[in-house]
């Protein structure tokens, strides 16, 4: 800024805001603090003058003593007038300061009127008055030097009448000049200060706007499951945005249920891109990751086939929901079948429960990978390859969940006994790869007693009780 500019926004500071969307922010604010100012000022004003008459000239025995009482009480009137208009809704008006202004220069003129009546007086009340006047209407170095030199301009008469020779009056008015200039400076100083202060509330706006629309958009690629524990992550606004997605997605280990469905014969069917993936597979998996979302699923898409994994704190809670996606997405094969006469979607849906490591496996560049790795994982795959055995296909119909021993027990723990038939590898001289202990299988029909009395149990204060403890997705089970 060099020396010309530093001239005109010294004079004209209101300048510094020309083209901003602030200028009447700030005018607006300047209204508020100087009638909040002057309610305060006038009343002091008032007690001063009718305290003025008690306690000096009633004791100084200034005559006519009615004389004396009347010119204070003027004085007091004014200033409740001027009180009065700040009370009152008329203090939106354009000009409102001028109620104010009229009254100090009533009050200045006067006093310099009390240097004639009452010699004594001193005359450096006067330009006091003019000071104070000055400070109390808040305005720019411009105007309060044109304010100020109205003010000696009526009260010189007063003062030459008193007998104050002129070279005297012209020192003093130099003098007060001088002190108006320097102490209104500051308000440069206020404005700029309220133009940085604007101009960071403006970017903070933008930064929380940019964040948002960040978090929107991320929210877009992400299950929303994890969207909402991002959500709540940023709720408290103690994290940035990347800071909440590496906490949410931050691998840890947990005892998850996981889910497990492809659809049979997809290979086939893929053949047909328009009818079997265009009007019958893209629909479905669409409708099955939504009844996984529904019940705090996190799910993966590969393909046709659909994985999932339920990660809250509570492993009983955890495989409930599993079951109750999986009866969801048996559901819409069935409606999705009924409907259509020209091909079946198959699916069989498995589900299994065990320790794993859950969230972003990857980086957090385009090798981000949301999913699950462990046991249970690994366990459906194998499972998946002994569904397509023919004797297991004889004992399974379309819409079936298969869930491992440990899920069944686990239900029985919480007091349930679905419909379920037992599956004895064994029986059939079969064998899960990689997992050549687990011998034992359950199926659980799609039926309306299944989903009921899964659903029941949702009922019950302890787990929702229990469901409550994973608020934080930060902690591990």
């Amino acid at each position: 800024m060099n020396i010309v500019d530093k001239i005109v926004t010294y004079l004209f500071p209101l300048s510094l805001l020309e083209g901003t969307p602030w200028l009447s922010s700030w005018k607006e604010k300047e209204r508020a603090d100087f009638v909040a100012f002057a309610r305060l000022f006038f009343p002091i004003v008032i007690a001063i003058y009718i305290a003025n008459f008690f306690l000096f000239d009633k004791p100084m025995g200034l005559t006519p003593e009615s004389f004396w009482l009347t010119f204070r009480l003027s004085m007091a009137a004014v200033a409740l007038a001027a009180f009065l208009f700040y009370l009152s809704p008329l203090n939106q008006v354009r000009y409102y300061r001028l109620p104010a202004i009229l009254a100090v220069l009533t009050f200045c003129y006067f006093q310099a009127r009390v240097t004639v009546w009452y010699p004594e007086a001193p005359w450096l009340y006067c330009f006091f008055f003019v000071g104070i006047a000055t400070l109390f209407l808040r305005t720019s170095s411009t105007k309060s030097l044109f304010f100020t030199l109205i003010a000696i301009a009526i009260q010189w008469p007063s003062l030459q009448e008193a007998g104050i020779p002129n070279p005297t009056l012209i020192s003093a008015s130099t003098v007060t000049v001088i002190m108006v200039l320097a102490s209104r400076s500051t308000y440069q100083s206020e404005l700029k200060y309220f133009l940085l202060n604007q101009q960071n509330n403006d970017t903070q706006l933008k930064n929380i706007e940019l964040n948002i629309e960040f978090t929107d958009r991320i929210k877009s690629f992400i299950p929303s499951e994890i969207a909402s524990r991002l959500e709540r992550q940023l709720s408290g606004g103690r994290t940035t945005v990347l800071q909440a997605i590496d906490e949410v997605l931050r691998p840890r280990k947990k005892e998850v249920a996981c889910l497990f469905s492809d659809i049979r014969d997809f290979t086939e069917g893929s053949k047909d891109l328009d009818l079997f993936i265009g009007d019958l597979v893209l629909p479905n998996i669409k409708a099955c990751t939504a009844a996984v979302e529904n019940h705090s699923g996190i799910p993966r898409k590969i393909g046709d086939l659909i994985f999932a994994y339920y990660d809250s704190a509570t492993p009983h809670l955890n495989l409930l929901n599993s079951i109750r996606s999986g009866f969801e997405i048996s559901e819409i094969n069935n409606e999705q079948n009924a409907g259509n006469v020209e091909q079946d979607i198959e699916r069989y849906i498995l589900i299994s429960i065990g320790d794993a490591i859950v969230g972003n496996v990857g980086g957090f560049d385009s090798s981000v990978e949301i999913t699950a790795l462990g046991s249970p994982v690994n366990f459906l795959a194998r499972v998946d390859e002994i569904t397509k055995e023919k004797v297991i296909k004889n004992i399974l119909s379309n819409g079936d969940l298969v869930i491992c021993q440990r899920s069944f027990e686990m239900l029985q723990e919480l007091g349930l006994r679905p419909e379920a038939n037992l599956v004895d590898l064994n029986e059939y001289n079969l064998s899960i790869r990689n997992f050549p202990d687990q011998k034992i299988l359950y199926t659980l029909p799609a039926n309306e007693y299944n989903k009921k009395h899964i659903a029941e149990y949702f009922s019950k204060p302890a787990l929702i009780q229990d469901a409550k403890v994973d608020e934080n997705p930060g902690e591990a089970a």
